[in-house]
């Protein structure tokens, strides 16, 4: 006589997964605070987004690291489309306007992840600087295309990050910023 088949069920943990559920619950209550035009502390934000401050704390140890983690999430979210018809500069010009444009039509939660991004010594907000570094010059690398001078890749990414400091310090909006973007993407790359 044969044994019964038994099924064995096993239950994946999805810790990515939820990681990323938990991290968006933040991301909007801090933007809801903002729009709120309510302090943004560590308590209201772990209330907000119905966490224990110590579980908030595991993840975000700083209010800091819950806007650089959130305007990496934004940018991360930007499909990457490139035209293999459009020129160099169209294309440069184009994921750097998207970059900057994430957060336009958000005023409040643009300055604060601005201001988070620039103005920290914090070592996670750091590596949060960096891993948005990396995307910013995949983008700018994919859309100058195989060949590209490292040198040219380097002062394109200079000059977004110096674009963004002026943002937050006032002197042009972010909508002037990617229009000056796609002005010096221009004398920096001359269509072929």
């Amino acid at each position: 006589m044969s044994r019964p088949a038994v099924a064995t069920v096993t239950r994946l943990h999805d810790a990515q997964g939820q990681r990323l559920r938990m991290h968006r619950r933040v991301f909007g209550a801090a933007t809801q605070l903002l729009d709120a035009d309510t302090d943004v502390s560590v308590p209201a934000l772990a209330a907000r987004a119905r966490l224990a401050p110590a579980a908030f704390y595991a993840h975000f140890p700083t209010i800091e690291v819950v806007f650089a983690e959130l305007y990496l999430d934004r940018v991360m979210q930007l499909p990457l489309d490139i035209d293999p018809e459009a020129g160099a500069t169209s294309q440069v010009s184009q994921q750097l306007a998207a970059i900057t444009l994430v957060m336009a039509d958000e005023p409040r939660l643009a300055r604060a992840c601005t201001h988070a991004l620039v103005s920290t010594d914090d070592e996670v907000v750091a590596d949060v600087r960096l891993r948005i570094a990396a995307e910013v010059k995949r983008r700018i690398a994919t859309a100058l295309g195989g060949g590209a001078w490292p040198e040219v890749l380097a002062t394109l990414e200079s000059v977004f990050w110096g674009a963004l400091l002026q943002a937050q310090s006032g002197s042009m909006s972010y909508r002037q910023m990617a229009r000056q973007l796609e002005t010096m993407v221009a004398l920096i790359v001359p269509e072929v």
